[in-house]
This record gives C-alpha cells, sequence and structure tokens, in this order.
C-alpha cells in the first residue's frame, strides 16, 4: 500500500546522500584521511544540483564526519584520541595514572601537556549543595575549587574542576594554587578523611558556543563529562567534573588485578577505527 503521507515520507535529496557517504565511510570504502569525491563527481553521480551536493557535505561536516576546505575538497575525519584511565587499580594512586597518562600524551600528540591550576572559593548551592551535603545559608556551606585546565600545545584539552568542603579544605594544601606531591587522597587521609568509596557518571552533550570557542571544538563534536563524588564512609567529601572533547579522549575502565600488557592493548583500543 502506498505511503499515505506521500512525498512528506521521503528524505530530503541533501540527506539521502548524507546518509549514502557515511555508510561508505563506515564500511571503510573511505578511510580516516581519504578524499571523498569532488563535487563535481557527487553531481554526476547522484544527478542533482551543486547546492545540493555542498548542503550534503555540510551536514557530513556538521556531524564531525569530514573537513572541508575551500578549493581543497573534502576527506574523512581521522581521530586520535587519548585513552584516560578513569578507574583506579590495585596498587596504582591517582597521580601514579596521571603520570602514566601524560606519557601517552606526549608518546601519542609529540607534546607535553601543560597546566593551569586556579583555586577559588565560592558558596555551594543547588545540585553541589546536594552532592556534597552542604547548606549554603551556614557557615559550612562553601567549598574550596581547585580547577586544572591542561593544554596541548595552544589548544586546551581537558579541564578538570574538583569542589571540596571548606570546613575540610580552609587552610589546607588544597587551599593553595599549587601541586600537591603526595595527591589529594592522601593529604584527605591525613587530614582526617580517608576514601572508602566513590561513584562515577559519564555523559555526553553538546557544547556551548562558549565551550565549542574554549576548547577549539570542530562542529558535530560532543563534550564528554566527567562526575566524581568520592566519600569517607558517608561523608561526602570531594566532587570531581572532567570535560573531555569526544574527538580527542576516550575512556577507560580497569577491574580487578590486571596485567600491565592487558592493560596496554586496551589504551591501543580506537572506538573510531570501526
Amino acid at each position: 500500500m502506498p505511503d499515505p503521507r506521500g512525498e512528506e515520507a521521503m528524505e530530503p535529496r541533501h540527506i539521502e546522500i548524507a546518509q549514502d557517504l557515511m555508510e561508505e565511510i563506515d564500511q571503510g570504502r573511505y578511510a580516516p584521511g581519504d578524499s571523498l569525491p569532488t563535487e563535481d563527481q557527487l553531481i554526476q553521480t547522484y544527478r542533482t544540483s551543486r547546492n545540493t551536493v555542498r548542503r550534503a557535505l555540510q551536514e557530513l561536516s556538521n556531524r564531525g564526519r569530514i573537513n572541508t576546505k575551500q578549493g581543497s575538497g573534502s576527506t574523512v575525519r581521522q581521530y586520535r584520541p587519548t585513552v584516560h584511565l578513569a578507574s583506579p587499580l590495585q596498587g596504582q594512586s591517582d597521580d601514579e595514572r596521571y603520570d602514566n597518562y601524560l606519557e601517552r600524551m606526549r608518546r601519542e600528540q609529540g607534546v607535553a601537556p601543560r597546566e593551569e591550576l586556579m583555586v577559588g572559593r565560592e558558596a555551594a548551592t543547588g545540585t553541589l549543595a546536594h552532592l556534597l551535603d552542604l547548606d549554603p545559608s551556614e557557615a559550612r556551606g562553601f567549598v574550596v575549587i581547585r580547577r586544572c585546565d591542561r593544554f596541548v600545545g595552544p589548544r586546551l584539552w581537558e579541564r578538570q574542576e574538583s569542589y571540596y568542603p571548606d570546613y575540610i579544605a580552609e587552610g589546607t594544601d588544597l587551599d593553595r594554587p599549587a601541586n600537591i606531591p603526595e595527591g589529594t587522597k592522601k593529604l584527605l587521609a591525613d587530614l582526617g578523611y580517608p576514601q572508602t568509596g566513590s561513584w562515577d557518571v559519564v555523559g555526553a552533550k553538546m557544547p556551548s558556543l562558549k565551550e565549542s570557542s574554549r576548547f577549539a571544538l570542530g562542529p558535530g563534536v560532543p563534550l564528554l563529562v566527567h562526575e566524581r563524588v568520592a566519600y569517607s564512609n558517608t561523608t561526602p567529601i570531594r566532587f570531581t567534573r572532567t570535560y573531555l572533547p569526544a574527538d580527542r579522549h576516550q575512556l577507560l575502565y580497569a577491574e580487578g588485578a590486571i596485567a600491565p600488557e592487558l592493560l596496554q592493548m586496551a589504551t591501543d583500543v580506537n572506538v573510531y577505527d570501526r
């Protein structure tokens, strides 16, 4: 039976062309870095107008699948994300994990990241107050914020913001704009708040215009947002939010005793090579 919606049920021509090209990219006909057919070739193949072809290519660009440069044609976008080990491993501290991350960055990106650290204080409100069990109307309702921006070359690579209850952090090394050599987990334990557990939530969102500019994001690239609350028994002691451009990062979770060579195998996985 014919579709009662008639032609309204059909996709616009430029979407059909974009979907055809995406399928060919996904099937490997066009590998990362390969050139797509020229506009003239696509016009001839699909027997359509130049404007329709350009709209199809713009659709692919908006979805982060291709790079288009005036006068140079379109190429399949190449993603080489750095694996970020997001879970703790037995016998390894947070700082050792970060040292390994830095080494991977040097190896994979060819340059060591640099950091900019900012420390501040603000009243805990809304979700933050709820997660850290703080009352903004009370003297104990403030947090110390440690924001770390990590750059690779001129580009902001990731931003991590950690919030500590003021009654724990005030006057300690957490309250000073300097690195903590022993790591924040050990420092919290020394202050009487050993970390006994945590939970993580990871999601993806499309960036705001400000975030797109801040991270120099290309079209169609979402931000991964990794949030964690750490506890000392039932007391929340830290809330951390990390922003990671999805074209530059993958999150790796490992559990139990796992050999270093097996972990290395996981860090070599690229979800974009499919």
